[in-house]
């Protein structure tokens, strides 16, 4: 199966993103907020450059699950302004499947952030970590996946594709470190 191969493929790149995430401070909304901005920095050129490869043809109901407006109006509750980021290349079918198992997959771990952050402070806006709810959309990537044509889907494009998106999730995770990253508005919230 394509998915056992890109998860055998990228446990490095998956544990070295997890290991980052697990470190954030998610106990005060501004360390939230650098949580926020570093996914948003990441996600969003991806889901552009999805879209420039025509990710709507492959996957019908990719508006339900983009998550770039939700991200957006949780940095806006925050007083946050979203990140500039340069644009992504434009990605082949193959790794546009491999860089879809990163933006989908996230989705399982943003649950249990969600939990994290309500047991901090219930007030911060968790829009982009609860995206796509009841609706499952992890195991309907899942069934889009295997029913893919393997005929011209190569696996090393789709393995680099998940790669590159593991690595951008840790590029952008790694930045907001950086003393000065995140640009608070001002009429920030106190709280950040």
């Amino acid at each position: 199966m394509l998915r056992d191969r890109l998860r055998a493929a990228t446990s490095k790149d998956h544990a070295a993103l997890d290991a980052i995430v697990s470190a954030l401070d998610f106990e005060t909304a501004f360390g939230y907020a650098g949580f926020l901005w570093a996914s948003a920095a990441a996600l969003i050129p991806l889901e552009l450059a999805l879209e420039r490869a025509g990710v709507e043809g492959w996957l019908e109901d990719w508006p339900l699950r983009s998550r770039r407006a939700a991200l957006a109006l949780d940095l806006a509750d925050l007083g946050v302004s979203a990140p500039v980021s340069k644009p992504q290349p434009t990605p082949t079918r193959a790794f546009g499947a491999g860089l879809l198992y990163v933006l989908e997959g996230s989705r399982l771990g943003a649950r249990v952030l969600a939990k994290r952050v309500r047991g901090a402070q219930a007030d911060l806006p968790i829009a982009y970590l609860t995206h796509g709810g009841e609706a499952h959309p992890w195991r309907s990537f899942l069934t889009w996946l295997e029913a893919e044509p393997k005929v011209g889907l190569r696996t090393d494009e789709a393995v680099a594709g998940a790669r590159y998106g593991f690595q951008c999730f840790s590029a952008a995770f790694e930045a907001v470190a950086s003393p000065g990253v995140l640009n608070v508005r001002a009429g920030a919230h106190a709280r950040i």
